[in-house]
């Protein structure tokens, strides 16, 4: 991971476009860390000490990547996405390369980044916006974190996976094992935790969470060091691909199967200054998502060359192709509000939470209609 430090970069400016108001464009229905020694986390999240686990990790994120999109957005200075580098954030990398963001008038910057910080750069300011899994974002924000979720964005991008010839049948065979993860409180933790909770298991107890960069995730598995990978794409599905792990669970199926396996995060302090141009940054990002639903091939084309995910193109364009394709404002509105008052038995939320209150803190309401 790059230094907190290092010093933003932007491309080279392009033609100003003309806003376009998206009120006449309704419809929209168109087509880490180094590999030794793991970090274990067996009962990291009792009590509040879940919170120091989600912000963990020495302060902000580092800015890897930054590309730019110059345009003509109502506010005077670059509104800036956080990315971690995932096959799943295609919309996010679609909206930037198909200059939709343009479209609709927006001055957008997109910064690679990871980990739980950026969690803390979009409470922060340090950045305005960035996908993610709704679990994860659960107890930051309970905890006082300044953001709020808009809109779902797509389906079925987590995974768990084992050795091909892994003994392990079932998430109850994970019992007292270590699960690898890229990070304590990410996105495949928080929603797996649930599968957890319904084979019998207490998540925080009866698994040793490891920490490994996402890069070393599939050897550590192959060393034996962990038993299964909880992850998102490609980390999860590449091993697979190449024969040497199977699928046990994904987050496509199932009790708690989700419509949205990545939603957006609004950082608060726009929503509260600029709301009209955070629901023009949401209802673009969305139609982001639609193109690459409906031009798989091209979307796999802009992961690659633009060198966005590290993986070949066909692995890219066949993991795409397994993803639902339908954002939504109201839709992802109606799953937080019964997932908090699961994700509450887990043990990793506040147990006095009242799930109808977080999910009035965690879901802002855009007047998005789709």
């Amino acid at each position: 991971m790059a230094s907190d430090n290092e010093p933003l970069k932007s491309s080279s400016a392009v033609p100003e476009p003309d806003p376009v108001d998206p009120d006449e464009t309704d419809d929209l229905e168109a087509p880490v860390e180094p590999e030794a020694p793991a970090l274990s986390r067996r009962k990291l999240f009792a009590g509040a000490g879940v919170a120091a686990a989600v912000v963990a990790g020495g302060g902000l994120a580092a800015w890897l990547t930054v590309r730019r999109t110059p345009g003509a957005g109502n506010v005077s200075r670059a509104l800036k996405i956080g990315y971690g580098g995932d096959v799943c954030e295609a919309p996010l990398y679609v909206a930037y390369e198909q200059k939709i963001f343009e479209k609709y008038g927006l001055n957008v910057e997109i910064i690679k980044t990871g980990g739980a910080a950026i969690k803390d750069a979009v409470g922060a300011g340090k950045l305005d916006a960035a996908p993610g899994i709704f679990f994860s974002w659960l107890k930051p924000i309970e905890q006082g974190i300044d953001a709020k979720l808009a809109a779902g964005l797509h389906e079925g991008c987590l995974r768990i996976v084992v050795p091909t010839d892994s003994p392990i049948k079932s998430v109850a065979d994970l019992r007292n094992k270590p699960i690898g993860v890229g990070a304590i409180g990410n996105s495949a933790m928080s929603f797996f935790s649930l599968d957890l909770l319904d084979a019998g298991l207490n998540p925080a107890e009866d698994v040793d969470w490891r920490v490994f960069d996402g890069d070393q995730l599939p050897d550590a598995l192959a060393r034996g060091e962990i038993v299964a990978i909880a992850a998102s794409d490609p980390t999860a599905l590449l091993p697979t691909l190449k024969g040497k792990a199977r699928e046990l669970t994904n987050n496509s199926h199932g009790a708690n199967r989700q419509l949205y396996c990545c939603a957006t995060a609004i950082n608060g302090t726009l929503l509260r200054e600029d709301p009209e141009t955070a629901r023009k940054l949401v209802t673009a990002w969305a139609e982001g998502s639609r193109w690459a639903g409906a031009n798989i091939a091209q979307t796999a084309a802009i992961e690659v060359d633009k060198k966005y995910v590290a993986a070949e193109r066909d692995v890219i364009e066949s993991i795409l192709k397994t993803y639902g394709y339908n954002p939504s404002a109201a839709k992802l509105k109606g799953e937080i509000t019964p997932g908090i008052a699961k994700f509450a038995k887990t043990g990793y939320l506040d147990r006095k939470t009242d799930p109808q209150a977080l999910a009035d803190k965690v879901y802002v309401d855009l007047g998005l209609n789709w």
